[in-house]
């Protein structure tokens, strides 16, 4: 038996088979539908030459495999997460939003690189992207050694961390 109400009025009421069944149907009409509308997301599609929505790229570079996952706006630019991994080990992540892509490399041992800024500029030419501000550079334990400073894309100088 369930408590039921009606008009804010209470009272006791029975919960009848009838009533579990549709409940389990619907729960069931309702997850169908959501597996078939995430299984339908189709990648690497293009809408008047653009490329749109999810993408993955996959290729071989000096003789290891190597995997780009990300999306593309409704203008092609990438956006959002976008992971590189190389022989199935992540190398790097870039989170972009708008035109800057807040990057970070990875060392085999999963221990971080570098993390640092990169910014998309449009040009009549094309597309171009380039290192800007403080890059912080980290040895193979995760320790940091060095911090370059870029200037639109121009190594502007080097720091040194000593211990």
């Amino acid at each position: 038996m369930n408590i039921c109400f009606s008009k804010q009025v209470f009272y006791i009421c029975r919960t009848t088979s009838t009533n579990i069944g549709i409940m389990k149907y619907s729960v069931f009409i309702f997850s169908l539908v959501l597996i078939v509308s995430f299984s339908s997301c189709k990648i690497n599609q293009k809408v008047e030459g653009e490329k749109v929505g999810r993408w993955v790229f996959k290729s071989t570079v000096e003789g290891k495999q190597e995997v780009q996952r990300g999306k593309y706006d409704n203008e092609g630019f990438q956006k959002g997460i976008w992971r590189y991994k190389r022989d199935g080990k992540l190398y790097k992540k870039e989170v972009i939003r708008d035109s800057i892509a807040h990057t970070t490399f990875y060392h085999p041992n999963h221990k971080v690189e570098a993390i640092g800024k990169t910014i998309l500029v449009k040009t009549n030419k094309g597309l171009h992207y380039y290192y800007t501000g403080s890059w912080f550079i980290y040895d193979i334990k995760g320790r940091l050694i060095q911090v370059k400073h870029y200037k639109k894309g121009i190594l502007e100088h080097i720091t040194t961390v000593r211990e």
